[in-house]
């Protein structure tokens, strides 16, 4: 039943690619009809991949890490724009559905729609917070907005498998991780995975664990493919190799 809901919304979020005939483009070919420039699949959701699987338990001496997760929708506006249930009622906001689009298309984000942490501005520059995890820990995401959203890793940061706002976002390819392009040139999401995670709004579900394939050493990037200004880096160092490295000096 979960999963006929999940599918049910995300087939009104796909009906909103319609409304980009009020909004105009940013691109050269603004003459076109929003219905030329853009194709939009309806989006099967976890109909061929289960909910990832996590451990339950966590070893002596890691941690856990919440990465969480906002956006400000309107119930109101946005179910009535885009359908029933695309926002559910909650203390995250009350932007407006056009306020949205209009914020989008002015500044290629939303800035109520974003992962927490977020930036880093102690040097005096906006720069993504880089996550510092050590094997064995693991992330918690909490999904505090009203929207689904997911936590994907990508090799570089794109555009996801909502085309409308790929554009308007500066991200006119879409992340490979997020988004397959079928043979009429519309886009579909990826199947949901431990590095692909759905996670609906006010639900809270485990991340990778850090030093695994999904989170292995070094630095990883993870982005939403709905809202792709949504972004945080990751880093996994090794406790024996970070120790070693402070002896040294």
């Amino acid at each position: 039943m979960n999963e006929l809901k999940s599918n049910i919304r995300w087939l009104a979020v796909s009906m909103s690619a319609t409304l980009l005939l009020m909004f105009p483009l940013r691109s050269g070919a603004q003459s076109k009809s929003a219905s030329e420039e853009i194709k939009v699949a309806v989006p099967a959701f976890r109909t061929n991949a289960s909910k990832p699987a996590h451990n339950s338990g966590t070893p002596a001496g890691t941690q856990t890490k919440t990465i969480r997760i906002w956006d400000a929708c309107d119930p109101v506006t946005f179910d009535a724009k885009v359908g029933p249930g695309t926002c559910i009622a909650g203390h995250h906001g009350q932007t407006i559905f056009d306020d949205f689009f209009a914020e989008v298309q002015q500044d290629r984000v939303a800035g109520g729609w974003r992962f927490n942490p977020l930036l880093n501005t102690t040097d005096g520059i906006f720069k993504l917070v880089r996550l510092e995890l050590a094997p064995g820990d693991r992330i918690s995401l909490e999904n505090v907005g009203g929207e689904t959203h997911t936590f994907t890793k990508v090799e570089e940061f794109g555009g996801g498998f909502f085309a409308p706002l790929n554009p308007l976002t500066g991200n006119p390819e879409p992340a490979p991780e997020c988004a397959r392009v079928l043979a009429d040139g519309s886009l579909a999401p990826q199947p949901e995975s431990d590095t692909n995670q759905f996670v609906e709004a006010g639900e809270t579900e485990f991340g990778p664990i850090a030093g695994t394939r999904a989170l292995p050493l070094g630095v990883t990037h993870w982005q939403c493919c709905i809202h792709p200004w949504m972004r945080i880096n990751v880093a996994v160092r090794d406790r024996d190799q970070d120790h070693e490295h402070a002896h040294q000096n």
